[in-house]
């Protein structure tokens, strides 16, 4: 066994080295070829010596006999046989390369059969390799045949778009060897530009041209193969860019070389010429109707036919319009139909489809507004496949004038003035009749009140609206009036079917002016709405009285008097108003203290306004915010109490009124306005007065030390001592004299003490050293505290009802301190600075002496305790 597979090694080597050299190449045999087509046979060398364009020699064995053909190399190298076919370019040497050509026929006959030999001359130095190879040629007659279906010729046929297409062709072969064949339908278009559609390989596989790729995995093209060599094309949906000649190419294969697929021959038939026509062109749209001219109430009846689209599926809308113009962009929808015949109708507007192309649109209970043009319009969608689809043609059809008769309501209105007031405050009353009334049996009858107010001129111009009833008999007063109707003070009222009142309680100045009523007739619409059919307005009715100048007078009493301080004073402010209509008031409490006596330096205190809201205005004692009370006793009476009265309290107390009445705009205007007489409060006992001082013992001090001064406040009035508390508040201010002045710290009633944030408090205390001294320390004070220093001291006393009072405060004189600095402390730091400097000087030079001594001396170390003897030397 190991024998035979080293004999077997040894003659594939053996082989390998007789093949090692030149290499001449042509395809493996047999080559079949039809007769009377081109052929070819290729021949290339390589692996060979000498220049790069090689020589080639074509024999050709035949019936045991050899004959030359032709040569690159030598002109006159071919036999009589074929020179005159070389002569005639009938067979001819094509070079493809240096080293490769191909011996080709112009037409291949039968005689042409025999076995056919490359020869290459050699170049190489050495020869080796081989230098010839040769391949059999067989020549096979033509039995590819390719028809249209029954032997038909072309026909030209109109397709209309989106129709389905269906081409026929034979293709057949009784070659004697075995072939294959591959088919292609081509569509050849007016341009002149031809493009694959469909074809069935050698492989038996289908490939769609690069265009048709996404239609044909759609499935709307496809090719059928039936017996008898037919092969069908199959268009699902003609497209306008489908027009054009269709042809049916078929090609005949066989296999060489190996198992490659060689194509021998193929031929071409033009099948049909297709055209294919829009379907706008086919699309046809019309309406139609009965009876165009129709009663309220009537039923609408129009038919939209569609032709010319048969078998498509198609789309229906309904238009309406006011102008005869057709455009389905401005138009009014009224119903739709899709293509799954699902309509969007309602309860008055239906569609039907009755026939295949016919589509009904009824309207029921028509009125009025259903007067106009009717449309329909048609769209029509092409399948891509299944599921997708294109709108190919759209139309729309003419109009038809649908025309509705109705009457419109008719009658008068007349406005008459039940009770007119003769002055402010008396009641008014008018009444809206309608009358004559006809053509109103469905018809709703509507008022709205308007009033033209008098204008400064006298003359009434703009009309305002009072109120008005709907079509659903829903009453809308205006904003301007919501207000009063709200109080009852104005009211509307339908006492008759025709008849309409409106009624105020109180008739104002303000009110004044010309009144008229509209009457508007509505009529019920399909899908309940309503329409405006008719609308009619009276004539003015004035209503005008003669007014007064208003006047006010205000008187203000003290109901409780109060004559020491603590108790409660109280202040009643009575109102009484002449020519002024339904007045509403707001009142301010006012005082003066007692250094003024002029009302442009009163202080306003509180306020009720005309809707009785409570406003603190100028009261400003944050601990009394409610010690102030003003309410309102009656329409005309109001009271003011302050309670816990205190010295700050003196002064001259009045009211100041003012009289608002409603406007003609829903605003309030005011008519007038007064104050009272002043009503006093004066104690009998004055308040306290009192001194304070500010001193210190050593105004002038050096930085670091402390500075101290004392704040006394001398109050001999009050002996009692323990009826007081005090509030001190230290201020400061920096050098020079305008200079900003700045809180420092403060000490309430109560000793809380509160330090201010502009300064560092670190170093600041505050302490109470005696019953009336306060004593302020400033610690480690510096020169920031150079300047002027005073005290503001309030006194709190103790009233005989218990009540603590704030009496105003009192400010000290200037108490003006210096911080310097001394002179010692001035060179401590510059000699401590020097003396360390000189330290670190010295130390520094001894290093680097020590550092620079030499190490040896005439070639000797030095003695290590010299050295340590001259480094302690040098530090002491």
């Amino acid at each position: 066994m190991r024998r035979s597979v080293w004999f077997l090694l040894l003659l594939q080597a053996l082989n390998w080295g007789l093949t090692l050299g030149r290499i001449v190449k042509v395809p493996f045999g047999p080559l079949y070829r039809v007769v009377k087509t081109p052929v070819s046979i290729p021949c290339n060398v390589s692996d060979y010596q000498g220049p790069p364009e090689q020589n080639f020699d074509w024999i050709v064995l035949r019936n045991h006999r050899q004959s030359k053909i032709i040569s690159t190399l030598e002109p006159e190298f071919s036999d009589p046989e074929y020179k005159e076919k070389v002569l005639k370019n009938e067979i001819w040497v094509e070079r493809l390369s240096d080293n490769s050509v191909e011996l080709r026929f112009k037409s291949a006959q039968f005689e042409d059969d025999g076995e056919y030999q490359c020869q290459t001359p050699s170049t190489d130095e050495n020869s080796s390799g081989n230098y010839e190879a040769s391949v059999t040629l067989k020549v096979i007659p033509d039995k590819l045949t390719v028809l249209p279906t029954k032997s038909r010729s072309m026909t030209s046929t109109n397709y209309t778009e989106g129709r389905p297409l269906e081409l026929q062709c034979v293709a057949s072969t009784s070659s004697p060897v075995s072939t294959h064949l591959s088919v292609k339908w081509q569509l050849t278009k007016n341009g002149g530009v031809t493009e694959d559609i469909l074809s069935f390989t050698e492989d038996d596989q289908f490939l769609p041209g690069g265009s048709y790729a996404n239609r044909y995995q759609r499935g709307d093209i496809r090719m059928a193969l039936e017996k008898n060599g037919i092969f069908k094309l199959i268009i699902g949906h003609l497209q306008l860019e489908d027009s054009g000649v269709y042809s049916c190419m078929a090609a005949e294969w066989v296999k060489e070389d190996g198992s490659k697929w060689k194509k021998i021959q193929e031929k071409s038939t033009s099948i049909a010429t297709i055209e294919v026509q829009p379907l706008a062109q086919t699309l046809k749209v019309s309406a139609s109707g009965g009876i165009l001219t129709l009663n309220k109430g009537d039923e609408i009846d129009l038919v939209c036919s569609v032709t010319g689209v048969e078998d498509f599926s198609v789309e229906i809308s309904w238009y309406f319009s006011t102008s005869p113009a057709v455009d389905t962009q401005s138009g009014k929808l009224l119903v739709h139909m899709n293509l799954a015949a699902i309509v969007n109708d309602s309860n008055f507007v239906t569609l039907n489809k009755i026939s295949s192309s016919d589509y009904r649109l009824r309207v029921q209970q028509v009125d009025e507004a259903d007067s106009g043009y009717y449309y329909c319009a048609a769209s029509v969608w092409i399948p891509y496949s299944n599921e997708l689809r294109h709108k190919a043609a759209e139309k729309t059809s003419n109009p038809l004038n649908i025309t509705v008769a109705l009457l419109d309501p008719t009658y008068t209105v007349q406005l008459s003035s039940m009770r007119m007031p003769s002055s402010s405050g008396e009641p008014a009353e008018l009444e809206c009749q309608v009358s004559d009334v006809q053509n109103a049996d469905d018809a709703r009858l509507n008022v709205a009140w308007y009033f033209k107010p008098i204008e400064p001129d006298g003359v009434a111009r703009v009309s305002v609206l009072i109120a008005m009833m709907d079509q659903d008999w829903i009453l809308k007063v205006s904003d301007q009036y919501n207000e009063r109707a709200k109080k009852g003070e104005v009211t509307f009222t339908k006492p008759k079917l025709h008849t309409f009142k409106f009624q105020m309680q109180h008739a104002s100045a303000s009110d004044r002016g010309e009144y008229f009523c509209n009457v508007s007739a509505w009529m019920k619409q399909r899908g309940d709405t309503w329409l405006k059919k008719q609308e009619l307005s009276s004539f003015a009715v004035d209503m005008f009285w003669k007014i007064e100048d208003p006047s006010l007078s205000i008187t203000a009493t003290e109901e409780k008097p109060v004559a020491t301080r603590g108790n409660t004073f109280e202040m009643a402010c009575s109102i009484s108003a002449e020519h002024v209509e339904l007045p509403y008031y707001s009142v301010v409490i006012a005082m003066n203290e007692p250094a003024f006596t002029d009302a442009k330096d009163s202080k306003k205190l509180i306020s009720l306004s005309r809707d009785s809201v409570v406003k603190l205005e100028q009261w400003d004692v944050k601990d009394r915010p409610e010690d102030l009370v003003l309410e309102k006793v009656s329409d005309k009476e109001f009271r003011f109490r302050l309670y816990k009265t205190q010295f700050s309290d003196e002064g001259s107390y009045y009211c100041m009124v003012q009289a608002w009445v409603p406007d003609a705009n829903g605003g309030w205007s005011e008519v007038i306005s007064n104050y009272s007489n002043a009503v006093a409060v004066a104690f009998k006992t004055a308040a306290p007065r009192f001194y304070v001082t500010l001193e210190s013992e050593r105004p002038h001090v050096y930085q670091g030390e402390t500075l101290e001064m004392n704040c006394t406040v001398d109050l001999p009035e009050i002996p009692n001592t323990s009826d007081v508390l005090y509030e001190v508040e230290w201020f400061f201010q920096r050098l020079p004299l305008n200079a900003t002045l700045n809180p420092l710290v403060s000490m309430d009633q109560r000793s809380v003490v509160t330090y201010f944030k502009d300064f560092d408090t670190s170093g600041i205390s505050v302490e109470r050293t005696d019953i009336n001294e306060f004593r302020l320390r400033i610690h480690c004070s510096d020169n920031n505290f150079s300047g002027d220093f005073f005290c503001k001291v309030a006194p709190w006393i103790k009233s005989e009802t218990g009540i603590w009072q704030k009496i105003e405060p009192q400010e000290s004189g200037l108490l003006s301190v210096r911080v310097d600095i001394s002179v010692l402390d001035s060179f401590k730091m510059p000699l401590l600075y020097g003396i360390g400097s000189a330290l670190l000087i010295g130390i520094l030079a001894c290093a680097i002496g020590y550092c620079a001594f030499p190490s040896t001396s005439r070639g000797r170390a030095a003695p290590t305790d010299e050295r340590r003897g001259l480094l302690q030397k040098c530090l002491s």
